[in-house]
């Protein structure tokens, strides 16, 4: 009767391990995902307009800050290639970015499309979007 029992059990425990597997994975790709964000805000915040500085002594972010935080997003992201439903570069110009020159404040959101095999074959949705948004500030 246990042998049965067992038989029976084990597919339904190889799901949830498997399930809990992906969870875990999607987990940590989102953290990291959310990890290249905060990066690139901080790169493009800390990109400041060095003769604004000089002339007035506030911190202005330069006029490339949204083309720099992409760039460094889109390298950060290069690592979680593999777990991705689209190219980083891809992901990073989706990105919604916003400079505020005065005070110097960079703002990123973006849907990260993450590959996640097992939902889609349990629950039909091959790919899981992970929204991302990071914020940042010159001081």
């Amino acid at each position: 009767m246990s042998a049965i029992t067992t038989i029976a059990a084990l597919p339904l425990l190889i799901i949830v391990l498997m399930t809990t597997l992906e969870l875990g994975s999607l987990r940590v790709v989102a953290a990291r995902a959310r990890s290249a964000a905060d990066l690139a805000v901080l790169v493009a915040v800390n990109d400041q307009d060095d003769g604004e500085l000089q002339r007035s002594g506030t911190l202005v972010a330069a006029a490339d800050a949204a083309d720099v935080a992409r760039t460094v997003f889109a390298a950060n992201l290069d690592p979680l290639a593999p777990f991705l439903a689209a190219t980083p570069a891809d992901v990073a110009a989706d990105a919604a970015i916003q400079v505020e020159p005065r005070p110097a404040t960079v703002h990123l959101r973006v849907t990260v499309p993450v590959r996640t095999p097992l939902f889609g074959a349990l629950f039909f949705h091959p790919i899981t979007d992970v929204a991302v948004q990071a914020n940042g500030g010159a001081r």
